[in-house]
């Protein structure tokens, strides 16, 4: 339990300092981090990849929260949309977690594999969606919603992955559609990992120290460090140039996709 811990934690800097350096979820990186630490401490194979995105998603809950009271404060955040997104983001949510609990452990290392890869030639590419729409109206929108939550809980990741393309897609500025994407990272992150807690205790042959999916040595771990050293990446961010690290990032990326893809 504390070799987890310590390893998480000393980890937490690094995925703190990447998310808020290069403007990513943490659970990017956190996800095949876990699966990787996980595996090699003997942990049972057949739900690694369940309690990494579960873990990831818990951890999402604390640095969240700062992000969103941050945008909140410079009167980012259109919080009508929020209101509108999060019904669906939680119906999703359980959707995405139920799926999760039923796929395999290697079925999900591929779909998140696939996820990274895609990551990774986007933004090698620097690919951005044209907008060329406004937002819908509010049952679409509650739809959009139920996809954002579903899939960001299936592969544990928070809100801005998804949510900032689909709103600059729709005509939204982009600082207030990363402002959305973080508003919207604590109800996916709220309901993913609570939908994994519940599901989670259906599970048999988990991980030592889990509570239903999510690891709490490997939680605490993350989340002690990671809040703190998102703000020194916000910082080197304002610093420094980040083009050449996101080409290498993108790198990094798509070997750890391939990677999973490959088993």
């Amino acid at each position: 339990m504390l070799e987890i811990f310590l390893y998480c934690a000393a980890f937490g800097v690094i995925s703190g300092v990447i998310s808020g350096l290069l403007g990513i979820g943490g659970g990017i990186v956190i996800v095949p981090f876990l699966a990787w630490l996980l595996t090699n401490h003997g942990m049972p194979a057949e739900t690694i990849m369940q309690t990494a995105i579960a873990t990831s998603l818990a951890t999402i809950i604390i640095t969240s929260i700062s992000a969103m009271l941050a945008q909140h404060r410079r009167g980012a955040v259109n919080w009508s949309i929020v209101k509108t997104l999060t019904p669906g983001i939680a119906i999703g949510a359980w959707f995405g977690a139920d799926l999760a609990h039923f796929l395999s452990s290697s079925i999900l290392a591929m779909v998140f594999g696939s996820f990274l890869l895609l990551n990774g030639l986007r933004m090698a590419i620097n690919l951005k969606p044209t907008p060329h729409r406004q937002l819908p109206s509010t049952l679409p929108l509650g739809i959009a919603g139920t996809v954002m939550g579903a899939i960001s809980t299936l592969i544990g990741i928070g809100g801005g992955t998804l949510t900032v393309p689909y709103m600059t897609w729709h005509n939204v500025p982009i600082k207030n559609a990363i402002a959305l994407g973080s508003a919207c990272g604590l109800p996916i992150a709220l309901f993913g990992a609570f939908s994994f807690v519940i599901i989670g205790a259906q599970a048999s042959n988990l991980p030592e120290y889990n509570i239903g999916y999510i690891n709490i040595p490997a939680f605490l771990g993350i989340s002690c460090t990671s809040l703190f050293a998102a703000t020194l990446g916000v910082h080197l961010a304002h610093s420094m140039s980040t083009t050449v690290l996101k080409k290498v990032f993108s790198l990094i990326l798509i070997i750890v996709g391939i990677n999973m893809l490959l088993g």
